[in-house]
C-alpha cells in the first residue's frame, strides 16, 4: 500500500499542490471580508438615475434617497453614471481575477425592499441601498452630513467636501446589518464621482490589504482618490469594530 501510495505522490507535481492550496486560503480571506454570500449571492446595485423625459421608470423612490437627474436625450430608460460604471467594472474583474467569481449585478429599485441579501452598494444617498446601510443600527461608523464625512454618533468632521484641490474623498463601510447578521452589507461612496470609483477600486484590489487588520470584522476606510485615476487612491483613516 505504501508503494502504491508513494507511486501515485510522484504523479503529483509538487507546484500545483501549491498552487490549489494557495488558491484555498485566498478563497477562505475572502470569504470572510466580504462574507458567507461571497461565494453565489453577493450583489452589487448601483443607483439609478432619473431619466429626461416625463414618465418614470420605477416605482416611487424613498424621500430620503436623492436621485440625480441626467441631463440631455428624451428617450433614455435607464440612466447611470459613469462613476458607477467605472465601480461596477472594477469590483467584478477584481473579484474574478483574484477568486475566480463575479458577483450578482441589481439596480437600487430592483433591491430596495429586499433587506435579506448581502451586497456592495454604489454611492451614498443617491441609492437606496446605501441608505439602508448608513441608517442602519449596525453603522456606528461614518456618514454624509453637511457636504462631509463624519463620524456617525459624535458628529466629529473628518472630511470636507473640495478640502483638497484636485482630490475626491469617500469612504467604504461594512457591516452586519440589525436584524441580517447573518448577511454583510458594504457601501463604496464619496463626493464627486472619483471618490466613489476610487473606493470601488480600493475594496476590490485591496482587499487582502484590509483582510490583514479587519478578518471578519466590520469596518470602515476614508480613502481619497485624484481626479481622474481610480488607482491613485490611498487610504486616509481606518476604524475597526469586533
Amino acid at each position: 500500500m505504501l508503494k502504491i501510495l508513494g507511486v501515485i505522490l510522484s504523479w503529483v507535481n509538487p507546484f500545483f499542490l501549491i498552487s490549489k492550496a494557495i488558491t484555498y486560503f485566498r478563497i477562505r480571506k475572502f470569504n470572510n471580508l466580504f462574507g458567507n454570500d461571497s461565494s453565489k449571492n453577493l450583489h452589487v446595485i448601483y443607483n439609478v438615475y432619473e431619466t429626461p423625459s416625463l414618465a418614470t421608470i420605477f416605482p416611487k423612490p424613498k424621500l430620503r434617497v436623492q436621485r440625480s437627474r441626467c441631463s440631455g436625450g428624451t428617450h433614455l430608460t435607464t440612466v447611470n453614471s459613469t462613476a458607477t460604471s467605472r465601480a461596477i467594472a472594477h469590483l467584478v474583474y477584481g473579484f474574478a481575477k483574484s477568486v475566480g467569481r463575479s458577483p450578482k449585478i441589481a439596480s437600487d429599485v430592483e433591491c430596495d425592499d429586499r433587506m435579506d441579501i448581502s451586497f456592495i452598494s454604489i454611492g451614498g444617498s443617491t441609492n437606496c441601498k446605501s441608505v439602508d446601510l448608513l441608517e442602519n443600527a449596525s453603522n456606528k461608523f461614518l456618514d454624509f452630513r453637511n457636504s462631509a464625512i463624519v463620524d456617525k454618533e459624535s458628529g466629529k468632521e473628518f472630511i470636507r467636501a473640495g478640502s483638497d484641490p484636485g482630490f475626491d474623498h469617500g469612504f467604504i463601510i461594512k457591516i452586519k446589518p440589525h436584524g441580517n447578521e447573518k448577511r454583510t452589507w458594504i457601501c463604496c461612496a464619496g463626493f464627486a464621482e472619483w471618490a466613489t470609483s476610487g473606493a470601488a477600486w480600493y475594496l476590490a484590489h485591496r482587499w487582502k490589504e484590509i483582510y490583514k487588520w479587519a478578518k471578519k470584522s466590520e469596518f470602515a476606510l476614508i480613502i481619497k482618490t485624484k481626479k481622474g485615476s481610480d488607482e491613485s487612491t490611498i487610504l486616509l483613516h481606518k476604524f475597526l469594530r469586533d
